[in-house]
């Protein structure tokens, strides 16, 4: 009769690897789109204001290798190109030297490093009113390094700062889906979802240019400040409440280097 009468323990859900990876996708994905969302800003106010993008390098190799024609005799844009390019790379350098893998893992310093770049566009805001030619190549060193930090999860390449590459393999997905190939619905809609976050931060760098008067480089980089603490605040929350969990589930640390 004992037995019936005692009181239960409280019951405590604590989630398992599979919730865990769950919640991972949707952490990565979300992130990812709001870079996406900030890049577009980004390369909106520079595009207007300068008419070079720091995010998007097809078209600005090409254009410096015109502007360097004798015909057109614009070497200082020609040169302007030039710095942007390899500022970008050393962005992207920065980056793999910082980060040290292009997989996905949370013990990483990504908040770090977008406070980083946050303080990085604060500079080339400083500098585009009276100094342009720093100020663009300043903002390029801060997309490469962003487009660098988290290229691979789950056998996709994340692209933060330029369009190019997501709609090319979202328009792959589509088609492999079409052919009867088995891809997975997620990594469709993450692509339409990035593809759709870079061009609403288009029109928010659009608005925000209008609404500040071309200053709009100041509030994209306290964004970028604020994300990263936010980040790396949870960051550390999230490892704390579930750290246990995945040693138990994915061998400890190795395990989460797989992610």
């Amino acid at each position: 009769m004992a037995c019936f009468l005692r009181r239960e323990e409280p019951f405590h859900f604590v989630p398992g690897p599979a919730a865990l990876k769950i919640r991972k996708e949707y952490l990565v994905g979300a992130a990812a789109c709001f870079l996406c969302l900030l890049s577009g800003a980004v390369n909106v106010h520079f595009v207007r204001l300068f008419t070079f993008a720091v995010g998007n390098l097809t078209g600005d190799i090409f254009r410096m290798l015109i502007e360097f024609d004798h015909s057109e005799n614009d070497y200082y844009a020609a040169f302007t190109l030039l710095l942007i390019l390899v500022t970008f790379i050393a962005g992207a350098a920065t980056s793999g030297a910082t980060i040290h893998h292009p997989r996905f893992d949370l013990e990483r310093p990504y908040g770090r490093s977008l406070m980083a770049i946050g303080f990085i566009f604060i500079i080339a805001a400083i500098l585009e009113p009276h100094s342009p030619m720093i100020a663009l190549p300043v903002a390029a060193f801060a997309s490469g390094f962003q487009n660098a930090m988290a290229t691979r999860y789950h056998g996709i390449i994340l692209r933060t700062t330029h369009v190019t590459g997501i709609i090319t393999d979202l328009g792959q997905y589509l088609g492999m889906r079409l052919a009867g190939n088995l891809v997975e619905t997620w990594k469709i809609w993450l692509h339409f979802c990035l593809f759709a976050s870079f061009l609403l931060g288009g029109f928010a760098g659009i608005t925000l240019d209008s609404v500040t008067g071309d200053r709009a480089a100041f509030i994209i980089a306290s964004i970028y400040l604020l994300f990263g603490l936010l980040f790396h605040l949870f960051k550390h929350h999230f490892l704390s409440l579930h750290g246990e969990d995945e040693g138990e589930g994915g061998g400890g640390k190795s395990g989460q280097s797989r992610l």
